[in-house]
């Protein structure tokens, strides 16, 4: 597998760190000799994964984030900022899936899904896009899913909320152009 051209050195948030595709993605962009900042709720994985990568010569921090509160989500991004100068990469990663057919009344599964892959992504944004502005520089990388693009039975809230990510995403885009910021779905 070839190098990532210019990731050495440049310094990744992502959140949904401490499993799936956000541990992976930590992984990946490490061994490339990008620098990750680690979130997620489970700190016990993210300090794991942050000390292995340490150990394999790797730059990480790990910082416990809930990305359904703005303010851990602000921590996070500063914690990178202040430990390693900038912040170049914004992965708005975390994410969750609750199926079920809308008659089910699952209200609060809904208000989670909400909160966390609508929300999430949005925070992620409030707290990267001030110092990217600053740096003139920077990209977001919102996870959306298929099923932004696709429903199916039971997934309509799901779907919803990755279809939501699509459209924050391309309008963020949009906005960012004059700051030299790009956004990737």
């Amino acid at each position: 597998m070839s190098k990532i051209e210019n990731i050495t050195g440049k310094v990744a948030v992502i959140t949904g760190a401490s499993s799936g595709l956000g541990e992976s993605t930590a992984r990946y962009l490490s061994g490339q000799g990008a620098v990750v900042v680690l979130g997620a709720r489970r700190k016990d994985r993210i300090d794991t994964l942050a000390n292995e990568l340490i150990k394999n010569g790797g730059k990480a921090l790990a910082v416990e984030t809930d990305v359904t509160d703005h303010l851990q989500v602000k921590k996070l991004v500063d914690a990178a900022v202040q430990e390693f100068g900038r912040i170049d990469v914004m992965i708005n990663n975390a994410g969750l899936m609750p199926l079920s057919p809308l008659e089910y009344l699952k209200i609060d599964d809904w208000n989670q899904a909400i909160d966390v892959n609508i929300k999430g992504v949005l925070y992620g944004i409030a707290a990267a896009l001030p110092y990217m502005k600053e740096q003139k520089s920077g990209q977001f990388i919102n996870v959306s899913s298929v099923a932004g693009h696709t429903i199916s039975p039971g997934g309509a809230v799901y779907s919803a909320t990755k279809y939501a990510v699509r459209v924050i995403s391309e309008a963020l885009r949009q906005e960012v152009k004059p700051y030299n910021i790009r956004v990737a779905v």
